[in-house]
């Protein structure tokens, strides 16, 4: 049985009579056999603490601790009393730590934020270097997982950020959405006690040996560039107006454990390689406020195509060298450009059929926003007809008829999209050098910067898929698909770019 197989059985059975908290329990298997922390935010009542108790049958031999914080919560109640005996015979402070949190595996602290000071200021010790200062002795803890819960952030100015930068993966537990998953909640009879085989629970020995193989896991350099992206991208959007530069915060020793974290999901994936369906990973340990969630998701998403940007920008930046690129004024109205059928009409170049742009209204679309429009048949020009639904207009209106086709239209350099498909217009070009393409006359250089073009565009479809094949045990259906929504911005502008390049290529 691969690492992969096991720790997806594992995962299954301790996740037996869960609703819609799967990732949150395995994303916190993630972050013990990681040696990390993680923080639920979410109201009261939303199977937190089960993540917890769930968490604890996933180890051999495990002791679990779990205590609810208040103002009034004492040292005492989470580390162990004094020690009389120790005190009056050996004039020695020490706790009895047997059965607190110093001698616990797997810890949850529910409302942490209202600990005293005494309380936190030991955690920060305890949760970063698994280690305990009992009197004059130094313990080393058998710390694999701290989940640390609250319906709220730590309040500013507080003294709260040193204890906040610990929990590295931050995870948002809502009530059940799913009608179908409340359902079965509502009508579940088994018991909430799981039993995990032997076979599947994880040994002292086991847990030492998977974290020295995940420290030795890969992080190619491809995957360094694309976090190196959001460091850049956090960096502009800390400098933004009415931003608070340490909402975008991200310390050096939190990166490093980062990156281990990445390592310990390659590994549990069966890979020596971090690749980015792991990278994905950086939606739940970048964000520090509930209002940088959304940015950071964007950020994120943003990098995973780093690359293809990168080029899609050098490639539109050497076109324009060769004036291959569009003319970037916005304004540019001029129709001069294109050719004139039947007095009034461009045909559409890339369209199936005879498709004829009413060439009087290029100059009323907006390039920014979309306009009213309409497709029909018309008799007179021997085809369809595409125009802007302007009753007032002599040039617009015209006799439509009952087979119109209602459609967006916006207006781009060299040419018209339609319901956001990028469509060329015929253009009077001169000297020009066919492509193996229906429909464009384009010249040998464009036709090299269309070839690499659908490089670009090859290789993010190759990107989301290796995504998707991956089948990462960490990572939600969720958040592929917040992936896919950027591929479909991307494309935008490949397509978008393409048009360009044939319109303007076909003047020269």
């Amino acid at each position: 049985m691969t690492v992969k197989e096991r720790t997806t059985r594992l995962l299954k059975t301790i996740n037996k009579g869960v609703w819609e908290k799967e990732q949150i329990i395995a994303l916190s298997l993630l972050c013990s056999i990681a040696g990390e922390s993680i923080f639920l935010l979410g109201p009261p009542g939303t199977a937190k603490s089960m993540v917890a108790r769930r968490l604890k049958e996933a180890f051999q031999d495990s002791r679990e601790f779990e205590y609810l914080m208040s103002r009034f919560s004492t040292p005492d109640e989470i580390f162990g009393p004094v020690s009389i005996s120790k005190l009056k015979n050996e004039d020695c402070y020490e706790r009895c730590v047997d059965g607190f949190l110093p001698s616990a595996s797997i810890v949850f602290l529910d409302e942490i934020w209202k600990a005293g000071p005494s309380i936190q200021n030991t955690l920060l010790t305890v949760i970063n270097e698994k280690i305990y200062r009992n009197g004059a002795q130094t313990l080393h803890i058998p710390l694999k997982g701290l989940i640390a819960a609250s319906n709220e952030l730590p309040a500013e100015d507080e003294g709260l950020e040193a204890l906040w930068d610990r929990f590295l993966v931050r995870v948002i537990s809502n009530c059940i959405k799913s009608e179908s998953a409340f359902y079965k909640m509502l009508t579940n009879t088994d018991s909430s006690d799981i039993s995990v085989p032997s076979s599947l629970a994880i040994s002292d020995e086991e847990y030492a040996e998977w974290q020295e193989k995940a420290s030795m896991v890969q992080i190619p350099r491809h995957i360094l560039e694309a976090i190196t992206a959001v460091r850049h991208a956090l960096s502009r959007k800390a400098k933004e107006k009415d931003i608070n530069a340490f909402d975008y915060y991200i310390s050096d020793r939190r990166w490093r454990k980062i990156a281990h974290i990445l390592q310990t999901s390659a590994f549990l994936n069966d890979r020596d390689q971090v690749d980015f369906s792991d990278f994905l990973l950086l939606f739940f340990m970048l964000w520090n406020k509930v209002d940088c969630i959304e940015p950071i998701l964007d950020i994120v998403a943003d990098a995973v195509f780093y690359d293809v940007s990168r080029r899609l920008n050098s490639l539109i930046k050497e076109a324009g060298k060769d004036k291959i690129t569009a003319d970037s004024d916005d304004k540019n109205t001029d129709i001069s450009q294109f050719k004139i059928h039947n007095h009034f009409y461009t045909k559409i170049t890339n369209l199936k059929g005879n498709h004829f742009f009413h060439i009087h209204d290029y100059k009323f679309l907006s390039p920014h926003n979309d306009t009213p429009g309409v497709i029909y048949d018309s008799d007179y020009v021997g085809g369809k007809v595409v125009c802007r639904l302007d009753l007032s207009s002599p040039f617009a209106s015209g006799k439509i008829g009952q087979r119109a086709t209602n459609v967006m239209l916006r207006r781009i350099p060299g040419g018209i999209s339609i319901d956001g498909k990028p469509c060329s217009l015929e253009t009077i070009s001169t000297s020009i050098t066919a492509i193996k393409r229906p429909g464009f006359s384009i010249n040998e250089n464009a036709e090299n910067l269309i070839l690499e073009l659908n490089s670009i565009r090859n290789e993010m479809h190759d990107r989301i898929n290796s995504i998707t094949e991956a089948g990462n045990i960490f990572i939600s259906n969720d958040d592929i698909s917040l992936i896919k929504k950027r591929l479909a911005n991307v494309e935008q502008k490949l397509s978008e770019a393409e048009v360009k390049i044939i319109n303007i290529s076909s003047l020269l």
